[in-house]
């Protein structure tokens, strides 16, 4: 399955204003390492505590941060005497770096102000939900042709280069699970489409990362089945029975069991969903 990496960006919604005209060629990247670019142009942020700040407040985009909540990101139980002044050096740094307008005092906070189509994270939840959508609507086409710009997004882990802090490990964390979820739902267009042989090699990748995950690893199973590989369809689910009982002590889930039971059968109702 062919990821693309060219995007267009969708039109701005109301998860932010679009800002100043020269706000709307500056975009920020937090799928991957943090990228700040305008005008086409990547600018360099080679301080970690500035690449911390800036990725909570574009995490927090068109939304005030409190100073304290930010100090308490930025230096957690190691608060410095210094961090308030401190801290206005930081945000003088970025105002620089992103130009004018774009971040603001606001009451004890800070805001940045950025169009919804500006940081690739609300970028891909827009695709990657109007994906599923079509999804679930029955046009598998549809879906893929938005699901894979959505995951072409993706440059590396997300904040890779960002400092731990709990606020952006947290945001981190529920961008990767949300990765996932949009690739099985490719991969469920994909396979609805016939394209059985393609997934198999990008699903055994998949598995081998994500060993207990079972959506996954139906989709494997199914894929191969379709493919003409049933008895490699079972041995995929004794591997996951088998991890299961060690790691967790569990069987797997009733879907992929049944799923099991229907390929163990030779269900032909499987060849085409």
């Amino acid at each position: 399955m062919t990821v693309l990496s060219d995007l267009p960006a969708p039109a701005a919604t109301a998860a932010g204003p679009a800002g100043p005209e020269q706000h709307r060629t500056t975009r920020l990247g937090l799928l991957g390492p943090l990228r700040l670019c305008r005008q086409g142009t990547e600018i360099a942020v080679p301080a970690p505590k500035h690449r911390a700040l800036l990725a909570l407040l574009a995490i927090n985009a068109n939304r005030p941060v409190q100073v304290d909540r930010i100090i308490g990101e930025l230096w957690q139980d190691r608060e410095p005497k210094t961090a308030r002044k401190t801290l206005q050096g930081y945000v003088w740094r970025l105002r620089t770096l992103l130009g004018p307008g774009a971040l603001h005092t606001t009451g004890n906070g800070y805001e940045l102000r950025a169009a919804a189509d500006a940081i690739d994270a609300v970028r891909f939840g827009m695709l990657a939900e109007r994906g599923r959508a079509e999804l679930l609507a029955g046009r598998p086409e549809q879906a893929a042709r938005l699901l894979r710009p959505a995951l072409g997004l993706w440059r590396g882990p997300a904040l890779a280069d960002v400092p731990v802090a709990p606020g952006a490990y947290a945001y981190a964390s529920r961008l990767e699970e949300e990765r996932l979820t949009a690739t099985e739902w490719l991969i469920e267009a994909e396979l609805a489409l016939g394209r059985h042989a393609e997934a198999v090699p990008v699903l055994r990748e998949l598995v081998v990362g994500q060993p207990l995950r079972e959506g996954l690893r139906a989709q494997l199973m199914l894929a191969l089945f379709r493919s003409g590989r049933q008895a490699e369809a079972l041995a995929e689910y004794g591997e996951l029975r088998a991890l299961l009982r060690e790691e967790q002590g569990l069987d797997p889930g009733r879907a992929v069991s049944e799923l099991q039971a229907r390929i163990l059968a030779g269900d032909a109702g499987l060849e085409n969903g």
